[in-house]
């Protein structure tokens, strides 16, 4: 479940009930494809951003933010990103606070979010709201890891290249051209 999926069931139960019109229908799909433009764009900024200084990172921070962003999550979909992260987890400070509350705010979010979905399906609870904000709960925290990671990603590399440097070259440092 995502967190676009309570607007998608209720919206679909409103089309069954009051057999909506042609137009109606349309400005629904309009309404539809709104949710795709933050995935546009952070696909665009991880492609322009990222990947010309390194591919794997942007192909997991792409994979993370499309599953994280889709209409349609289901717990399988963690295995897409998971499978990219031992190409770049070398490169990101895993190591901090803001790390540390972002992985157990995701894994509280997990617990969460498979607990109410179980309610739902198989114990036949009528939890659709609490399905719901366990999403939007799951969403925030996916985001924030994403954040984290982004950030820690960044720290690491500024980290990498001071060491590098020489003294005196710090921030100005231009790499040669042979």
């Amino acid at each position: 479940y995502s967190m676009y999926w309570y607007w998608i069931y209720l919206a679909r139960g409103r089309a069954e009930v009051e057999s909506l019109t042609a137009t109606i229908s349309q400005s629904s799909s309009i309404w539809g494809s709104i949710p795709l433009l933050p995935q546009v764009l952070l696909l665009g900024f991880s492609s322009l951003g990222i990947a010309p200084y390194d591919l794997s990172f942007a192909l997991f921070c792409q994979t993370f933010a499309f599953v994280a962003f889709n209409k349609v999550i289901t717990a399988q979909y963690f295995t897409w990103y998971l499978c990219l992260l031992p190409l770049c987890s070398d490169r990101v400070r895993w190591n901090s606070k803001r790390m540390h509350f972002a992985l157990g705010a995701l894994a509280v979010s997990i617990v969460t979010w498979l607990l109410s979905a179980f309610s739902l399906e198989m114990l036949g609870w009528k939890s659709h709201r609490q399905v719901w904000m366990a999403s939007l709960f799951f969403f925030l925290a996916n985001v924030n890891l994403l954040r984290s990671i982004l950030n820690g990603y960044l720290q690491s590399k500024i980290e990498s290249e001071a060491m590098s440097a020489k003294p005196g070259e710090g921030w100005t440092r231009k790499s040669k051209v042979s």
